[in-house]
């Protein structure tokens, strides 16, 4: 009798676990599927309040690229890269746009680059007539101020290295972005080195006397400053094919803007509601990428140089700790497989 009890007891206990399983195999498989389903799937963007953080989402919004792959979004505005990335690991974004700066919070491999979107030719370092100083070389023993951890401070290092001089020959200030052209407009300081928007307060506020001592295209083979489009690795192991979905759509939106440059500024005041003019004072900050660049840059190998290029600023600057891998935080074969179905 106590065979029979403990036997209806086992089978019992199996029926509750096979069922269990069933449900939880239900779940696993419901939750998979979602993509499949004919039902818009629901993404959160970040993206930045300026022409390069914003273009392309704006672009994909607007010209229906996003519900051409079945996505519906919602955009959510950032002033910087680091506070969407938190955003992102926390789970309340999917995706995320990042400029150079952010990138260094990538490297542990936690969130992947999907798309890069432009390379920077913004970063300038500007003086003025007062200051009577004609070359880099002559910065030596004068006052700059810069944003540590920015591309400002990335191209000064780069400038600084190649006149032969480091950061220990001039006096060197730490000052938020916001406030640098201030600094330089108020003569608190001898120069800068910032990039755009920022560049253009000084162009309207000193018209007549500033002086541009060099800009990062004069170092291209130094230097390179990339903005991405990233996602977590946990959100891309979860969900590939949206994932896909969502880099096709921004790369028709990048292939868009390269030839729609002026529109594309109306869009981004749209988003942002920043004015016109000042958005339009950004289109010549940086090279805009489209799905044909991106596809000869991974074909050669080049791809990857840009980000071990960035990298090297993040060691400089004792951001980085270790040199790794860039491929340990680039999603090359979502890339590849999403440039060859546009």
């Amino acid at each position: 009798m106590k065979q029979l009890i403990l036997l209806f007891i086992l089978l019992a206990v199996i029926g509750i676990s096979c069922n269990n399983n069933q449900n939880n195999n239900s779940e696993e498989n419901k939750e998979i599927n979602t993509e499949n389903t004919d039902k818009p799937i629901k993404i959160n963007v970040g993206y930045l309040a300026e022409f390069a953080g914003a273009s392309a989402v704006a672009i994909a919004k607007e010209k229906g690229y996003f519900e051409e792959e079945n996505l519906d979004v919602e955009l959510f505005e950032f002033f910087n890269g680091h506070a969407a990335i938190i955003s992102m690991v926390s789970g309340e974004l999917d995706f995320a746009y990042i400029g150079h700066a952010a990138h260094n919070l990538i490297i542990d491999g936690k969130a992947q680059i999907l798309i890069p979107n432009a390379i920077s030719k913004g970063e300038t370092i500007m003086t003025t007539k007062w200051a009577n100083i004609n070359s880099i070389e002559e910065l030596k023993g004068r006052t700059v101020a810069t944003h540590f951890g920015t591309s400002g401070e990335a191209m000064l290092y780069i400038a600084l290295t190649n006149a032969n001089l480091s950061s220990k020959d001039i006096n060197l200030i730490n000052a938020n972005i916001t406030n640098l052209a201030n600094l330089l407009i108020n003569k608190k300081v001898d120069a800068i080195s910032t990039w755009e928007p920022y560049t253009s307060e000084i162009f309207t506020a000193i018209p007549n006397d500033y002086k541009i001592l060099t800009n990062i295209t004069h170092y291209s083979n130094d230097i390179i400053l990339t903005s991405s489009f990233i996602s977590t690795s946990n959100y891309i192991q979860r969900h590939p094919e949206t994932v896909e979905k969502f880099t096709r759509a921004i790369l028709k939106a990048m292939d868009y803007r390269k030839d729609n440059l002026y529109e594309t500024v109306a869009l981004v005041s749209k988003l942002t509601d920043n004015d016109i003019e000042s958005v339009k004072a950004e289109i010549d900050s940086a090279i805009w990428l489209t799905s044909s660049n991106l596809k000869e840059a991974y074909q050669s190998g080049e791809l990857l140089k840009w980000y071990e290029k960035q990298q090297k600023i993040f060691l400089y600057s004792e951001l980085a700790k270790n040199d790794v891998p860039v491929t340990n935080y680039i999603e090359l074969e979502m890339l590849k497989n999403a440039l060859n179905n546009l």
